[in-house]
């Protein structure tokens, strides 16, 4: 069970981890410049962690960002289950809440294939999960290439909130550039830093008085 020390606290995770995860094994958390840099932003509120995984990025945010709370989406049941494990491992499980369900423009089905594998995913959309949620500040959505159809199911929720978005993008941002627009959002033009091949954009509202975000 990878142990290690981060900011004066003592971070554990459950089992071994493989691949791009191996890191952990290492005792350091995968995308760990891209979490450094939202942690610097400092936003107070709700975080969403749209792609939970294993957990990573939500016992991050709600570890050592200023998180109220954080909300995660992770339809895989496996992973779901590693997730919630590393999350009670760090004392979490108080603030971070994980939905068993993926997130698109309606509700559905979508078949996602790692590794050769086919699984039918549940989908729902944020509009229908989320109806009266206030206070979100920061949204990471990395859903191997739902992201576009996963804002545009959130069309009230992205007015309600205006939170930062930080979004991955597998190939053109011409779909990603356009559901933000449908949305009320536009892409910056700047990028977190990012597992390469997979970058991360940042989106803030057309219509924002102060927006926040990297500087």
């Amino acid at each position: 069970m990878p142990v290690f020390d981060l900011h004066g606290k003592r971070v554990e995770f459950t089992g071994d981890y493989a691949g791009s995860y191996d890191c952990i094994n290492k005792g350091r958390f995968y995308e760990f410049p891209f979490l450094e840099t939202v942690r610097g932003m400092a936003l107070q509120g709700i975080y969403l962690d749209v792609g939970t995984n294993v957990g990573n990025h939500a016992v991050y945010f709600a570890m050592f960002c200023e998180a109220t709370k954080v909300i995660g989406f992770e339809p895989m049941a496996r992973w779901r289950a590693r997730a919630l494990d590393n999350i009670r491992a760090n004392g979490c499980e108080h603030r971070v809440q994980v939905f068993p369900d993926g997130l698109l423009d309606r509700p559905g089905t979508l078949d996602f294939n790692p590794h050769g594998s086919v699984y039918r995913l549940d989908c729902k959309t944020l509009d229908i999960l989320l109806p009266e949620v206030e206070g979100v500040v920061f949204v990471k959505m990395d859903i191997e290439g739902s992201e576009p159809k996963a804002l545009l199911g959130g069309k009230e929720f992205f007015r309600r909130n205006r939170p930062v978005i930080a979004a991955e993008v597998l190939g053109s941002t011409d779909e990603l550039a356009a559901a933000a627009e449908t949305i009320g959002y536009r892409m910056t033009g700047r990028v977190f830093p990012s597992t390469p091949g997979s970058p991360m954009y940042e989106l803030l509202p057309e219509r924002s008085g102060n927006p926040v975000g990297l500087d």
